[in-house]
């Protein structure tokens, strides 16, 4: 979704001009999935053997018994990472630090949950003090590794990378995340070294491998890089990744025929209905990639023949024809994966980005509202938000992207609610919130100058009539000389600019 859409809706109500984006990159067809790839994952610990659906109602109560249960909190919070519900674990892992309890697991639980809000910054500083407190911890070190890869501090991922195998020499773990840095880094030698050591230590585990082939990959060596996979798949012959990834790089150089016959091998592998759907779908991406349209086509409908109660079959198919610019079609296929699974959180997305494309609000709330239901996040909440404002129930329009900012913070869904404060009157608050987009993000809005417009009038109506005049001054240098919104703001200048008009002020 283009979420810049989101500040443009708001001047409708001053100019009558309103962006409208095109559809995201979720409802277009799907190429290959990513494969192992030269990069740290974030590590995301691992919750106790207990179903969440029996240890997280169990928690819950403890807590309410006794707010300040560190260890209630701890495991809770850990319950929310297990099921990526960063944003739930987030107040809590705080609310623990803020009681005095600042070991290392409860820094690196925080640092996790910041890091998959995409708060790296805040990520990084909890990572710091948990390496400070445990300084020779794998799961820490690893962590601290990967968010500084993700920031392109190389030295300092080098840095804390070999603390790990100087302290971890028997974790082959350790040798892993080296081998990432050095391949980062360019250093592809050193990386498949470190990838081997790490395979010594762990000769049932195809990762090392897997990494090692990417390298070639990079390289640019498709020999090597196969060779490299067929050993993976030596080790263990059924692993998804591994078979996957041996399509992948034929498909990589448009090798369609043993692309195809490395993918029925995945496909064959699988061991559920959904994973099977997932691979055939994935096999027909690359043939659309490919222009094998037809052959395409079939190995989508042959995952719809052959797995009928598997929703996302229709959701992939939709996707390909929405990808054609098919929408009637895609619209089809999406509907009749709701029909299988009314909760299907992909189909709802689609419906709904689908119904905004079309100006279909009414419907678009109705998709989004069920789907930030299920499974809130910030992009949706943010869609969801837009649908409000073009039904013009700017409360509504402001509780989504409050709920979209708590999830994922940005300065398109802080716009979305400074807007919606203007349409509601609420221009103490508006002002509130441009002054920290000011101070914080000026160049978005330089970038959005329909909102400077708005801040001006929301620095009018508070009174801050020096404010007011600096905004339109610097919106007026952003517009096109002699246009009638050039003229506008001209006036509104001129008017704060004389003296004030005697009597009480109106507003």
């Amino acid at each position: 979704m283009k979420r810049s859409v989101l500040v443009g809706l708001f001047i409708a109500a001053v100019t009558g001009l309103v962006g409208f984006g095109g559809m995201s990159a979720q409802a277009r067809g799907r190429g290959p999935a990513p494969s192992p790839s030269p990069s740290a994952p974030v590590a995301v610990p691992t919750a106790s053997p207990e179903p969440p659906s029996i240890a997280i109602p169990r928690l819950i109560a403890k807590i309410k018994a006794n707010p300040n249960d560190q260890q209630a909190l701890t495991d809770l919070a850990l319950q929310y990472l297990g099921l990526s519900r960063p944003d739930l674990s987030l107040p809590i892992t705080q609310h623990l630090l803020q009681l005095g309890d600042k070991t290392a697991q409860v820094y690196y639980f925080d640092g996790t949950a910041n890091e998959n809000l995409g708060k790296t910054s805040a990520a990084i500083s909890d990572y710091e003090q948990a390496s400070n407190i445990d300084p020779t911890n794998i799961g820490v070190l690893g962590a601290l590794t990967s968010a500084y890869l993700r920031t392109n501090r190389n030295p300092d991922a080098e840095r804390v990378a070999k603390r790990a195998v100087t302290f971890n020499k028997d974790d082959a773990r350790a040798y892993i995340n080296l081998g990432l840095v050095y391949a980062t880094e360019k250093k592809f030698d050193d990386a498949r070294t470190q990838f081997e050591e790490s395979f010594k230590l762990a000769p049932t585990d195809p990762t090392p491998l897997l990494q090692a082939a990417q390298t070639y990959v990079v390289q640019n060596s498709i020999p090597n890089a196969l060779a490299m996979i067929d050993r993976a798949i030596a080790v263990d012959p059924k692993n998804i990744q591994a078979l996957v990834f041996k399509g992948d790089v034929y498909a990589k150089s448009h090798d369609v025929a043993n692309a195809s016959a490395a993918y029925d091998v995945a496909i064959a592998a699988g061991t559920s209905d959904d994973q099977k759907v997932a691979l055939i779908d994935h096999k027909a991406a690359f043939l659309a990639l490919e222009k094998q349209f037809p052959t395409a086509e079939a190995a989508y409908q042959q995952a719809i023949a052959q797995y009928p109660k598997v929703s996302s079959a229709h959701v992939a198919f939709g996707d390909y024809y929405a990808n054609g610019n098919h929408f009637d079609r895609a619209q089809q296929q999406w509907l009749t994966a709701l029909s299988i699974n009314k909760d299907d959180t992909q189909a709802l997305g689609r419906m709904g980005e689908y119904k905004l494309r079309t100006a279909k609000i009414s419907d678009t709330v109705g998709y989004l509202k069920h789907l930030t239901d299920i499974a809130p996040d910030g992009p949706s909440l943010a869609e969801l938000g837009q649908a409000y404002t073009q039904l013009h129930d700017y409360a509504q329009a402001k509780d989504a992207c409050r709920k979209s900012y708590q999830a994922q913070p940005s300065p398109e869904t802080l716009g979305c609610i400074a807007g919606a404060d203007f349409e509601l009157k609420n221009f103490k608050e508006g002002a509130q919130v441009f002054d920290f987009l000011d101070k914080n993000v000026p160049q978005f809005l330089n970038q959005n100058p329909q909102l400077l417009f708005i801040m001006g009038k929301c620095y009018e109506q508070t009174h801050q009539k020096p404010k007011a005049l600096g905004t339109y001054k610097r919106l007026l240098g952003l517009m096109k000389k002699n246009s009638a919104g050039y003229k506008q703001v001209g006036q509104l200048i001129a008017q704060l600019s004389g003296p004030a008009p005697k009597g009480k002020v109106k507003h």
